[in-house]
């Protein structure tokens, strides 16, 4: 299993991809909205990592969160990330850049809330 540190390097590193990309097209915004999520994801990861808790699936790491006091707060904002990714890479949604702009505040909820728990 990942550590704590392995799983905040990729939060990190997810989320200084994700500022590199300049969304002038909906794949450039697609894939900035995918790295918002999986940065989010692993910030989620390293918390759990933290408390030696792993999950495998999506679904139960929703779960987690929900149930979580520690990370109920972050549920909407980690949910609608998930969304957006999804909606990006599955559902073929052209996203703008504005919807990157709102991301980014989803994943600033996030990591707002579980930094100080790191």
């Amino acid at each position: 299993m990942p550590s704590q540190a392995d799983h905040f390097y990729k939060a990190v590193n997810n989320k200084n991809f994700a500022d590199a990309i300049i969304p002038s097209t909906p794949t450039a915004t697609g894939w900035a909205l995918t790295a918002l999520f999986y940065s989010a994801l692993h910030y989620v990861e390293a918390f759990n990592a933290k408390h030696n808790c792993h999950f495998s699936k999506h679904e139960d790491l929703n779960r987690d969160i929900a149930r979580n006091p520690q990370l109920a707060p972050i549920f909407d904002d980690y949910k609608d990330l998930s969304n957006l990714s999804w909606n990006a890479r599955y559902q073929a949604v052209k996203y703008d850049k504005d919807k990157v702009t709102e991301a980014i505040g989803y994943h600033t909820a996030v990591v707002d809330c579980i930094s100080p728990l790191l």
